[in-house]
């Protein structure tokens, strides 16, 4: 199930303030390619000068052709910033999470070097967050367009975020936040904002954006997945987990990953045990890979309580993907009457299926540790014993935990 966005968090502020409502439309946009690759959508696009820079995602901009001279708050599609609680021109009367400040004044640096002139562009001219319109806004350096919100992502200075309905530029993004995290620019970084604590613990991060069955009636079938392969618990109180958008979930004082186990946050509502969180909300929040209603994934991040981004996961990977487990396994299948799926180590080593998923029509996840010794092979519980696999075609994989293909097994109709 595709997520619904949920509307970013509001508070009163500056750049709130100056979305005026009821203001004049801009004069009818043409029309260009959203991105300069071959293959783009089409998209509408505007022009303007920006009057000031709110934060690290949001813009003041005078707009041509709406016949006012009053700036309107802009919102950039598909990108993050941390938050910024206090707004000014001013960059001395600003105040913000760890990142926030250095996300504006990069906004800012980009607007200068482009004259204060910007070109917007959306696939929908009704697309808006919190009233304000959704644009991604391009600044023209040395005779090039130059895009604000990739640039940011590129280089460490905010999250990539999916908006339903302004996709275009959501792989573009996916690929620059895959490559910012591998060079460890900026909030990739993970003691930018001071040493943390229990620095150099061995955490992991993994998010479950598909239930079971429906998304929406199944929301603690959604989840993070914080696990720790250290030798020694990590006290993560204070720390918090979120997706892209400005959802977050903070570890409650005294809760403990232990040393070669696990901490569960599930999206839904439920009672809380040591092991197990429960968000609270209503809704799921996590993109499912939908090619077909061009959704390319999503991500998970685990902040410390300066807010150092510590571990993430980014579905599915795009960067320094595989697993140690290539050329290490075999998918035995048996698809007609009584089904049956073997994942077999067809190694001289052991192998650990931890961190792992069998996918069909049904998904099986090796969320804990599986060892198979040389030759040995492990039967996967299929979904309550029910028919999963087509007589006439499909395939089985298993993947990474980010999606990246291990093994693949088809038959008929299928592909591998």
């Amino acid at each position: 199930m595709l997520r619904r966005l949920a509307s970013l968090a509001t508070s009163v502020t500056a750049a709130a303030a100056l979305t005026v409502a009821g203001l004049p439309a801009p004069a009818v946009a043409a029309s260009v390619a959203c991105r300069p690759v071959a293959g783009s959508p089409r998209c509408g696009v505007w022009t303007g000068t920006v009057a000031w820079v709110a934060d690290g995602d949001t813009l003041l901009v005078d707009l041509n052709g709406d016949k006012t001279h009053t700036p309107r708050s802009i919102r950039l599609i598909g990108v993050q910033a941390m938050e910024q609680h206090v707004y000014s021109p001013k960059p001395a009367k600003r105040r913000g999470d760890c990142h926030a400040l250095e996300a504006t004044a990069r906004v800012e640096s980009l607007i200068r070097a482009g004259k204060g002139v910007v070109r917007l562009t959306a696939q929908k001219s009704g697309s808006q967050s919190r009233d304000r319109p959704l644009r991604s806004i391009s600044v023209k350096i040395n005779g090039k367009w130059r895009d604000i919100g990739e640039d940011l992502v590129r280089h460490g200075y905010a999250l990539w975020l999916p908006f339903a309905g302004e996709w275009a530029w959501d792989s573009a993004y996916e690929l620059a936040e895959a490559e910012a995290s591998a060079e460890k620019n900026l909030m990739w970084d993970d003691d930018y904002c001071g040493v943390g604590p229990a620095a150099g613990a061995d955490l992991t991060v993994w998010a479950n954006s598909d239930a079971d069955g429906d998304d929406g009636s199944n929301l603690n079938g959604e989840w993070i997945r914080v696990g720790n392969r250290g030798s020694s618990p990590v006290d993560v109180g204070g720390w918090w987990v979120r997706d892209s958008g400005l959802r977050r979930y903070t570890f409650a004082a005294g809760t403990v990953v232990p040393a070669g186990g696990a901490v569960y946050v599930h999206v839904g509502k439920g009672v809380d045990t040591a092991t197990d969180k429960y968000w609270g909300l209503t809704g799921p929040i996590f993109t499912n890979v939908d090619p077909v209603h061009h959704s390319v994934g999503e991500g998970a991040y685990l902040f410390d309580p300066q807010g150092d981004l510590r571990q993430s996961f980014v579905y599915p990977c795009r960067v320094r993907c595989g697993s140690p487990l290539t050329g290490k396994v075999a998918l035995k299948v048996k698809y007609g009457g009584v089904e049956k799926i073997e994942v077999v180590n067809v190694s001289d080593q052991p192998i650990d299926l931890q961190g792992h998923v069998v996918v069909s029509r049904y998904q099986y996840r090796f969320e804990e540790s599986t060892v198979l010794g040389p030759g040995e092979s492990t039967v996967v519980p299929l979904a309550g014993g029910r028919a999963v696999l087509d007589d006439r075609g499909g395939e089985v994989r298993l993947q990474t935990s980010d999606m990246w293909t291990v093994a693949c097994r088809w038959w008929g109709t299928g592909k591998c």
